[in-house]
């Protein structure tokens, strides 16, 4: 349990005057979230510099879109899909372990919605989704009032840019700071806006996050950069690296890939921004959170890009996790993002024993290690799962870059029956390059 649970206890479970103490905090800036923020900055002189520079960065919130027939008409694809996902069960079957708790503590207005089967109030709490309470731990959601204060702004601008800069250091477009050499020439030096442009023409496609679901964020260069969109978006380079290291040239051309636990779908949207096109692109998650999914995807890509539970195939696949089995296999590219650990072990261990026997290719993995104890239970370890499951060959290990404290890692995932190095439909592993 954290130093704030300790002090404050859980959301749900804190008495007035703790609720005073909170509201107070988020007053002036104060609160655990922004704690959370600051000792994540990579940068963390940003924090101690003069105002100006990155610390002046304006602060955009972007408004809602109107609901119009378009998006009833989506909203009652979502509730079809979610309903159909469900199977009979009730809302609180869907989920267990941490999210069954963000169930019950932050979901639960979404679901009663969804229960409802009202589509124009589906479309408007989802025209809104970035100031919800249902985003949270997926994206800040409403937690918005944080960054109010003159010392929240400050931290979430701070926090923000230091994404871009180190999306960028790992680009190399901007040079990495030496503490043993001192500080010395970083390039570019003309300020922000040559950043963002560099960092735009390398990765060949704009960083400005979409205007779907009412975002908020630091604006640079006319650019909306969000809390997460660099982690996303450095996330998603990574994993086409990946593909391109160590799968074969036909596969890394048009992969298979299979996500399990997307978000609310970022990592998807900017991997598909990428120079890679997927051959299909396949999202395994809960019932709500695949609503989340199926909303932002659509609006973002467009609704002929994506299919829901039930609907025919189209090259972004949306599953509910129940329906693991239809996932179509072999897939070329398994990834997990910020979410094994938070799962209980049976439902990891399901997952990873069936990409063993159902996948070729590669796993890819970005995740937290903290171990920590959480809800009676301790955090999961991915190279534990792994070595519990067994049929993994680890092919890389590599901090992150933009994320203090995550985890890269690459294995080989061998089909059962599957004889190291043999093509699986002309799409086999190539050879490690460690």
């Amino acid at each position: 349990m954290s130093v704030a649970d300790r002090l404050l206890g859980r959301p749900g479970e804190r008495t007035p005057l703790v609720h005073a103490l909170v509201d107070a905090g988020t007053r002036i800036g104060v609160t655990p979230y922004n704690w959370r923020l600051l000792k994540s900055t990579r940068h963390r002189l940003l924090h101690l510099q003069a105002g100006g520079g990155t610390q002046s960065a304006p602060f955009e919130a972007r408004e809602p879109h109107p609901v119009g027939d378009a998006e009833v008409a989506l909203c009652e694809r979502l509730i079809a899909a979610y309903h159909a996902a469900l199977g009979g069960r009730s809302g609180e079957e869907q989920a267990n372990g941490m999210w069954s708790w963000i169930y019950a503590t932050r979901q639960r207005p979404l679901a009663r919605i969804l229960d409802a089967r009202d589509a124009p109030a589906l479309a408007l709490a989802l025209g809104s989704m970035f100031r919800s309470t249902f985003v949270f731990g997926m994206a800040p959601g409403a937690l918005l009032d944080h960054s109010r204060s003159r010392i929240g702004a400050r931290i979430w601008r701070v926090r923000s840019v230091d994404g871009l800069l180190s999306l960028a250091e790992a680009l190399g477009v901007l040079a990495v700071q030496d503490g043993e050499q001192g500080r010395g020439r970083r390039a570019p030096d003309d300020g922000m806006r040559s950043l963002v442009a560099q960092v735009e023409t390398t990765l060949g496609y704009s960083i400005d996050f979409p205007s779907v679901g009412a975002p908020y964020g630091v604006s640079v260069h006319g650019r909306l950069l969000t809390i997460d969109s660099p982690e996303q978006i450095y996330c998603a380079i990574r994993m086409e690296q990946a593909l391109r290291l160590h799968l074969s040239a036909d596969a890394a051309r048009s992969p298979r890939v299979v996500e399990i636990g997307g978000g609310y779908g970022s990592m998807a949207y900017w991997f598909l921004r990428g120079a890679t096109a997927p051959q299909r692109y396949t999202i395994v998650d809960l019932p709500i959170v695949g609503v989340l999914q199926g909303y932002f995807l659509s609006k973002a890509l467009g609704e002929s890009e994506v299919s829901l539970y039930g609907e025919d195939a189209a090259r972004v696949v949306l599953l509910p996790h129940s329906a693991l089995g239809d996932v179509q296999t072999p897939c070329d590219v398994l990834v997990n993002k910020d979410s094994l650990p938070e799962m209980p072990s049976e439902a990891a261990l399901e997952y990873l024993s069936w990409a063993r026997s159902g996948c070729g290719g590669i796993f890819f993995s970005c995740n937290q290690e903290s171990m920590r104890e959480l809800l009676g239970g301790q955090q999961g370890w991915v190279p534990r799962l792994i070595e519990q499951t067994g049929g993994f060959e680890r092919l890389r290990r590599d901090q992150s870059w933009v994320r203090t404290g995550y985890v890269e890692e690459i294995y080989a995932l061998r089909a059962v029956g599957q004889a190291d190095g043999a093509a699986r439909d002309g799409r086999a592993v190539a050879p490690s390059t460690r």
